[in-house]
């Protein structure tokens, strides 16, 4: 998709977000619509936030079912962001359940992307045994001094569906979402697209300086991103993460018995 947005001439790209057999269905309305009433306007997916979402309530319930501990927090995103500064592992699981392949806030792992042991830390918490790079969630105002050749138009990159050189005086502050070949592949998040996930990279940043952070997909290894409460709730108990944030309720690992 990079090598695509650098060809001559080429100003844009879009690659929908669940951009496997799930867009099938996607480009066949699309079709169809287009040849039945010669509407070629389409520009894109309003959001990317399309799934399931679950109550406050039926998260209690399902951690009170699991005998877990937890806390409701008022101001949980300035929280989450001053635990990533500390080096905690933050599983998200928050409103609807994004669409595609790629977790965007809402299902997503987080960690501070200052040191390369992170992956490492990562992949045996996570039980990944090949090396899997992680990507990072940028806040847009920062994503051009990150990211050589990015323009906040660039619809793609707010679905971590293309790649950028980044720029070599930023590879020191975020190795681990850099790849081998100097290049990363980002969620540029805009406040208008996810807020509350927006809110905790800003805390982030407050406390760091730095307006990015790892953003990998709340999953064990080789299973599907986790839907339901139980399914976040089943991989905090095997160890995934240290924290495990639903909704305005947190439970600590240190917590457990």
């Amino acid at each position: 998709n990079q090598k695509i947005m650098e060809l001559p001439g080429i100003k844009n790209i879009y690659v929908q977000p669940a951009m496997d057999d799930a867009g099938t269905a996607l480009g066949a309305a699309l079709h169809i619509n287009m040849k039945l009433n010669n509407n070629k306007s389409w520009t894109g997916l309003e959001t990317v936030y399309t799934g399931p979402v679950y109550s406050a309530s039926e998260i209690k319930n399902a951690l009170e079912k699991n005998n877990l501990s937890y806390r409701k927090l008022e101001c949980h995103e300035e929280e989450l962001g001053k635990w990533l500064y500390e080096g905690k592992i933050i599983g998200r699981f928050n409103g609807a359940l994004e669409w595609g392949p790629r977790a965007l806030g809402n299902r997503s792992i987080l960690a501070h992307p200052i040191e390369n042991e992170i992956n490492d830390t990562l992949n045996k918490r996570l039980k990944r045994t090949e090396f899997m790079p992680f990507a990072p969630s940028v806040l847009d105002e920062d994503a051009d001094s990150f990211f050589k050749e990015y323009s906040s138009d660039h619809i793609a990159s707010r679905y971590m569906t293309t790649t950028y050189n980044v720029n070599p005086s930023k590879i020191g502050l975020i190795p681990a979402v850099v790849h081998v070949d100097g290049t990363s592949r980002p969620q540029v998040v805009f406040e208008e697209d996810n807020p509350s996930y927006y809110k905790i990279i800003k805390a982030y940043k407050k406390h760091s300086g730095i307006g990015c952070i790892i953003n990998t997909s709340f999953n064990m290894h080789e299973e599907p991103i986790v839907n339901s409460p139980e399914d976040a709730i089943r991989a905090f108990l095997a160890g995934a993460v240290d924290i495990l944030s639903m909704g305005e309720f947190v439970v600590e690992a240190s917590d457990i018995a």
